[in-house]
């Protein structure tokens, strides 16, 4: 948390900063950088290098802001909260989401705004204030509606919000709805409404059904190349598999998932799935002892690929 609070003053020293120094460069020349930025941060991002994607979202908001470019301040602050809430820094996250919905609502640009409360929702449901986080949903719900804007995404975490709250029912045809509204191209979207319908089927004890909804939750992150999802969707599979007392396919997808955790320098990630992976292992005698170096060598950092440059 202390670190997060380090980076948030840094920010707003870079800002005024930004504002007084003598560039000479054009506006228009400014906001494309800021772009650029964006692309950088978010390509790093969907591979799980939060530091390196922190920094380029940084860059790209201290371009926006010494060009005024409103929108681009809002769309910077709204992907710095993402990068927050995914290291858990969700007070810290929470807070670029508030200031991004500002702004976004501000320059009249209502679906940024409803895609920073959506975020926000999100944040707050993953910490568990599910009260704090109906509350921002309705909001978002409210001017989506006004605005003929209701996404799917927003049908999403209702029905991720309905499911902590225990209301399966509801639930599933909310996420249900949610897919089929969702744009074929979104792929990020589509994995995760999968991925929530996945862990319904888990809580609804549907075993079969949460495997079919993981694994098209993983084809979808395959799709977009979202990294993290990809391990947390194999980790999931493995899980249900291990579950049904079916060992040898939970090593199989335990195996993939702990290796994508482990290059991305994800400890407590790859420590958790290890003590799975050992029990299935020694329940389908299968060895693993090539895992477990590849997982020790490149959780000390020893890959030879710098995967986040």
């Amino acid at each position: 948390m202390k670190r997060c609070i380090i980076i948030i003053m840094l920010l707003f020293i870079s800002m005024l900063s930004a504002c007084a120094g003598n560039n000479v460069v054009k506006k228009s020349d400014e906001i494309t950088l800021g772009i650029k930025e964006i692309k950088k941060g978010t390509y790093l991002y969907k591979k799980g290098c939060y530091n390196r994607s922190l920094e380029h979202f940084l860059r790209a908001h201290e371009l926006f802001v010494f060009s005024d470019d409103l929108s681009g301040v809002a769309m910077s602050m709204n992907n710095i909260g993402n990068v927050y809430r995914e290291t858990g820094c969700i007070s810290s996250a929470t807070q670029f989401f508030d200031e991004s919905y500002r702004m976004f609502l501000y320059i009249n640009d209502i679906k940024g705004a409803v895609q920073a409360l959506s975020n926000k929702t999100a944040a707050l449901i993953e910490c568990g204030g599910l009260e704090e986080a109906s509350n921002v949903l309705s909001l978002a719900e409210s001017l989506a509606k006004n605005n003929k804007k209701l996404s799917a995404t927003l049908l999403k975490n209702r029905g991720i919000l309905l499911i902590r709250e225990k209301e399966f029912k509801s639930a599933e045809d909310i996420l249900k709805k949610a897919l089929d509204k969702v744009e074929p191209a979104n792929f990020s979207e589509i994995a995760a409404i999968n991925f929530a319908l996945g862990n319904l089927m888990v809580e609804t004890k549907r075993s079969k059904n949460a495997v079919e909804y993981f694994k098209k939750a993983l084809s979808a992150d395959q799709s977009s190349g979202f990294i993290k999802g990809i391990a947390d969707d194999l980790a999931a599979i493995g899980t249900v598999y291990y579950n049904q007392d079916k060992y040898e396919p939970a090593v199989n997808f335990f195996n993939r998932s702990i290796n994508i955790y482990a290059l991305m320098g994800n400890e407590k990630k790859a420590h958790k799935i290890m003590e799975f992976l050992i029990k299935s292992s020694e329940k389908a005698n299968i060895n693993i002892s090539i895992t477990k170096n590849f997982v020790k060598r490149w959780l000390e950092g020893k890959s030879l690929e710098n995967l986040c440059n």
